[in-house]
């Protein structure tokens, strides 16, 4: 079995990125004020109530991917403006940055969470998604938030350590894995490179996670914001954020002066 992700306060900004740099994968401890976490918790808990499980995939292999006992939310901004604080915390941006090499924009958000009896993800990369342009070198920085403890048992992200640097073609088993277990308001950084999966959930409690993906400013998101939310909320956004999300409110007006 491979070493436990290592854990690292969020004051040490050099020890984040250096861990980052060596496993592909750091637990960020001390990130997010309590207050924050609370509302956007709060929040998010009313909205995943709202919805069933398996909410977002089609009936085949997409269930078995996104999960038959998963629920997942889109245009996260929408649930707590809390949100967007989370999403352009300075340390994450500034990892972002350092770890893509250039300015990075949004990708996409998302909230995960893992219901009793869900079976373990099939394992993949998250920068696999542009695989076609055969790119390379990182195109993605990802936060995952626990909103709850993640454990082994009840479906925390598992993780290879060191396999966004390993070729294509290397086999891998199971000892490679370790579950990436931190306790509630702790982040998950990692490389879009790294193996990884959402875990099984083998408890009688639901597992909450909430994902921003970061890319160069040169790439495509995967997630169109202005549709993903509804009309006139990103209008209210800071200009920076505004920027860092793609939307323009004056659009091709900006252009035509």
């Amino acid at each position: 079995m491979a070493q436990a992700l290592r854990s690292v306060t969020a004051k040490d900004e050099e020890q984040i990125y250096a861990t980052l740099n060596d496993d592909g994968a750091v637990v960020v401890t001390d990130l997010f004020d309590a207050d924050v976490l609370e509302e956007v918790d709060g929040a998010i808990h009313t909205a995943l109530a709202k919805v069933p499980w398996c909410n977002t995939a089609e009936e085949g292999y997409g269930s078995d991917f996104f999960g038959r006992k998963t629920k997942r939310l889109h245009g996260v901004l929408q649930y707590c403006p809390r949100i967007e604080q989370c999403m352009m915390h300075p340390i994450t941006l500034a990892t972002a940055t350092r770890w893509l090499g250039h300015k990075p924009q949004f990708s996409t958000g998302e909230v995960m969470a893992i219901g009793p009896g869900e079976q373990q993800q099939d394992l993949h990369t998250d920068a696999g998604s542009w695989r076609r342009a055969n790119l390379s070198g990182e195109l993605l920085f990802s936060m995952t938030i626990a909103l709850t403890d993640f454990t082994a048992a009840n479906g925390a992200t598992v993780v290879a350590p060191g396999s966004h640097r390993w070729p294509a073609d290397r086999p891998y088993r199971e000892a490679d894995f370790v579950a990436a277990e931190m306790r509630r308001g702790s982040a998950l950084f990692y490389s879009g490179n790294v193996l990884h999966s959402g875990g099984a959930n083998r408890t009688d409690t639901t597992r909450v996670g909430l994902y921003f993906g970061y890319i160069p400013f040169w790439l495509q998101p995967l997630e169109n914001a202005a549709i993903t939310h509804p009309a006139g909320l990103l209008d209210s956004l800071p200009a920076a954020t505004q920027d860092f999300l793609g939307y323009h409110p004056q659009g091709f007006q900006a252009l035509l002066g």
